[in-house]
């Protein structure tokens, strides 16, 4: 497999509704036509003139986890993929995100020998091994959303900006509060590169705003129950708290359901990624302020694109990075919001 050096794509790709029924280097960036659908990539094989590969490709995707609407839409973005390019598409997925529950379905894969496994790995070091396994089987590799620490084993990666998506956050809260006051911010725990990197963003935008006062990180994996003791515990340690932001959709319910339980709705702005339905209801209702929005099935097309040119020999940008895209109640049936709220097939 060749590779072409980082592509960073700086403007929105939109995607259709399609659905049934839902360190880089300084190199030319890939710009497509906000305006359009997502493209197909220059990188995808043409074997014929349909596109399709001159025989069948195997790909599992192994997800983060089951029943988060991000990765429904990244599957969904996958399967209409694989269906137009003729590839056959396993879906695999852990129970909860946790690198000790995927690394068995990774070990698994490898077994089964498929031509590609494309993967959201829950641990940028820990899942280093098993997928070095499986390249070494003979497997191509292609990464989504989350990256390894050491991703030389890939063809390539596609995820969002992350460091935007962290910057982005931290100015909508900003924004929201005026510019001063406490925040709390909420990400996973270290070793999970998205968060990492959406960290470096949410910091380095803070330190543009000093009388903000960012208090100490803290960690949930997405999990609603997690988030709101968090918020009870600072809430009840800041009783000025003016603002929270969370990187994961998955932490949002929690959230809401402390600012609500404790009568602080109405004067702690609260500023969440992702775009999950549920979410989307919390901001038609009010109870979030803004949605910080990745390109989810964007990232499933591409992975598979990339997926099939790998097996061909043919060229793989290293790195893809979607911008994200901030959705409030006065543009969320805007394009660029509207066509990336999260939903499966």
């Amino acid at each position: 497999m060749k590779k072409l050096s980082t592509a960073l794509i700086a403007t929105a790709l939109l995607v259709t509704s399609g659905c049934g029924s839902d360190d880089s280097d300084d190199t030319d960036a890939t710009e497509p036509d906000a305006s359009t659908p997502a493209p197909t990539s220059d990188s995808a094989p043409t074997a014929d003139t349909t596109g399709r590969p001159p025989q069948a490709a195997d790909v599992t995707l192994v997800l983060g986890t089951l029943g988060d609407d991000f990765y429904k839409a990244i599957e969904c973005g996958a399967r209409l993929q694989a269906e137009e390019m003729g590839v056959n598409l396993e879906i695999q997925a852990p129970t909860a995100f946790d690198a000790t529950l995927q690394i068995p379905i990774v070990n698994a894969v490898t077994a089964t020998q498929p031509d590609a496994i494309i993967i959201a790995p829950n641990d940028d070091t820990a899942l280093f091994e098993p997928l070095k396994s499986a390249v070494d089987a003979g497997s191509e590799l292609v990464l989504v959303d989350t990256n390894l620490a050491d991703a030389s084993i890939a063809a390539g990666h596609i995820g969002s900006d992350y460091v935007l998506y962290g910057e982005q956050g931290a100015q909508e809260l900003a924004r929201l509060i005026g510019g001063e006051g406490k925040v709390l911010g909420i990400f996973s725990p270290p070793g999970v590169s998205t968060n990492d990197l959406g960290r470096q963003g949410f910091t380095a935008e803070m330190e543009n705003h000093p009388e903000i006062e960012v208090l100490e990180f803290e960690f949930s994996s997405g999990e609603a129950g997690k988030s709101a003791e968090l918020v009870a515990a600072v809430l009840a340690a800041n009783s000025d708290l003016a603002g929270v932001f969370t990187f994961n959709g998955g932490d949002a319910p929690g959230v809401v359901t402390t600012l609500s339980e404790a009568d602080a709705a109405d004067r702690v702005s609260f500023v969440s990624g992702d775009a999950q339905p549920f979410q989307v209801e919390q901001l038609k209702a009010g109870d979030v302020q803004a949605l910080v929005i990745q390109q989810a099935r964007t990232m499933g097309t591409l992975a598979v694109e990339y997926a099939v040119a790998a097996i061909n020999g043919e060229e793989v940008p290293d790195e893809t990075a979607l911008p994200t895209v901030v959705g409030t109640v006065d543009n969320l049936e805007e394009p660029d919001v509207a066509n990336n709220l999260y939903q499966g097939c």
